[in-house]
């Protein structure tokens, strides 16, 4: 494993640590009481009545813009950080190590932020914790062992399919069907993604089992994001304390089998590489944080819909600040994916005021 060329070992940390990667909210249940009063009085709202609904506050647009902000900001900052840390540092090839790290560090600032008392902790059944802390590793692993046996470009792509396959878990686990109008819109994000990264598909029977099984993890990662927060009426903080130390806990069993132990221990610690995993840790934190701040407040597609965003600023960055050379075909894909984001903020735009609006409706007098 650790024979791989840098530039793939670079690959699996840029994005394990990114997990296309939301707030944790305080669920509230409608109560079946409040319902429309038959008297002859003024006009009372209505709220729908069914028993089995529990459901929250909607959250604002602005909350909605702030988090996603927040995490593309952290991801893109996180993945270059890790350039630096595995060109100028040789980290390369020790990725699944970074990636303890980052949760260790993000455990760490957790409980002392709940120890100044800037969120009440809640008590939580490590085994309801568990799914999720078990599916981002098994996206850390078989991602590693996917990328050591295909190539980079065969890697990107397959993460594509995680779109479909979250629409499928979500129907099979929990009977959520997306609507409609949003699917024609997935069509140009997915596609766009497709042509920016494509570039030779070097494969093998081994390694596409791998690239499946990562896609299956990832995309079950991504839908326990939301519906952990509203099984467990806990936010993305109270989440995060336990899953980040479970992942880390996790993921140091692994590092023997994809990272260069011999490596680990003769590498050189410096005050200057020490800031720079620390800035690394940093930023990933926050990467966590607004993941499940995302996942919260909006829907695992929304979750994937912006990490091809985020696919496609680290490619635009990586022209910028790499001079990395850019083609009519990788032009393209970044134009046709700004365009399907686009529309697909547009539809759930729209999907959402109707929520709002659906929610309390006002009757008349008879």
């Amino acid at each position: 494993m650790n024979s791989n060329s840098n530039d793939k070992e670079q690959t699996i940390s840029v994005n394990t640590l990114t997990t296309d990667d939301e707030v944790g909210n305080d669920n509230t249940t409608l109560s079946s009481d409040l319902l429309i009063n038959n008297n002859n009085q003024d006009q009372v709202p209505l709220i729908k009545n069914d028993s089995s609904l529990s459901t929250q506050p909607q959250p604002s647009m602005t909350n909605i813009i702030a988090s996603i902000s927040l995490n593309i900001a952290a991801s893109v900052g996180t993945i270059f950080i890790n350039k630096l840390l595995f060109k100028s540092y040789k980290f390369s090839e020790l990725g699944t190590t970074l990636t303890v790290f980052h949760f260790i560090f993000s455990f760490i600032f957790t409980a002392i932020a709940a120890s100044f008392g800037l969120f009440q902790p809640k008590k939580l059944p490590l085994l309801r914790v568990l799914p999720i802390s078990l599916a981002f590793c098994g996206y850390v692993v078989f991602n590693n062992i996917s990328l050591a046996y295909n190539s980079v470009s065969f890697y990107q792509v397959m993460k594509i399919m995680c779109t479909p396959t979250i629409i499928v878990i979500e129907y099979f686990l929990y009977k959520e069907k997306p609507d409609k109008r949003i699917l024609p819109t997935l069509i140009p994000v997915c596609l766009g993604t497709f042509i920016t990264v494509f570039t030779d598909l070097e494969m093998n029977w081994y390694g596409t089992m791998m690239s499946i099984l990562a896609v299956f993890s990832n995309a079950l990662y991504t839908v326990y994001g939301t519906t952990k927060q509203k099984e467990l009426k806990a936010n993305s903080l109270q989440i995060l304390l336990y899953q980040s130390l479970m992942s880390g806990i996790m993921l140091i069993f692994a590092i023997p089998f994809f990272d260069n132990t011999e490596a680990l221990r003769n590498y050189n610690w410096s005050f200057d590489n020490i800031i720079v995993i620390l800035s690394s840790c940093f930023t990933a934190l926050f990467v966590n944080f607004s993941f499940f701040l995302i996942a919260g407040k909006t829907s695992p597609l929304s979750v994937n819909v912006v990490g091809y965003f985020k696919t496609v600023l680290v490619f635009v960055g990586g022209f910028l600040l790499f001079s990395s050379v850019v083609t009519i075909q990788n032009a393209l894909g970044v134009l046709l994916t700004l365009v399907g984001v686009a529309w697909y903020t547009y539809e759930k735009y729209k999907i959402t005021e109707e929520e709002k609006q659906s929610t309390i409706l006002p009757t008349s007098n008879k």
